[in-house]
């Protein structure tokens, strides 16, 4: 894995994300409302591409999206959400 400069990650490692809308990735498939934890990210000199990891809750399950270099990464804003914190439970 090697670390771009140019471009930082805009999610934040353990956090909850919520899928806005229904969209294909290069390797991966979403749907409107799963909700999915970020786990890191790792970029592909070769492929000069992103892929941006998470975790979905309950599952061992692991998803991927990917975004060339090309592309604006500011678009992950109309396809995800970040979730506020879950807080402590209530007795």
């Amino acid at each position: 894995m090697e670390i771009r400069p140019w471009r930082t990650t805009p999610f934040t490692e353990g956090r909850r994300y919520r899928v806005r809308r229904d969209f294909d990735a290069l390797r991966d498939r979403f749907q409107e409302g799963e909700v999915l934890v970020y786990l890191n990210d790792a970029w592909s000199r070769y492929d000069e591409y992103t892929g941006y990891f998470f975790s979905v809750p309950g599952t061992t399950q692991h998803r991927v999206w990917d975004i060339s270099d090309g592309e604006d990464l500011e678009i992950w804003r109309e396809l995800f959400e970040e979730l506020p914190d879950a807080g402590p439970s209530e007795p």
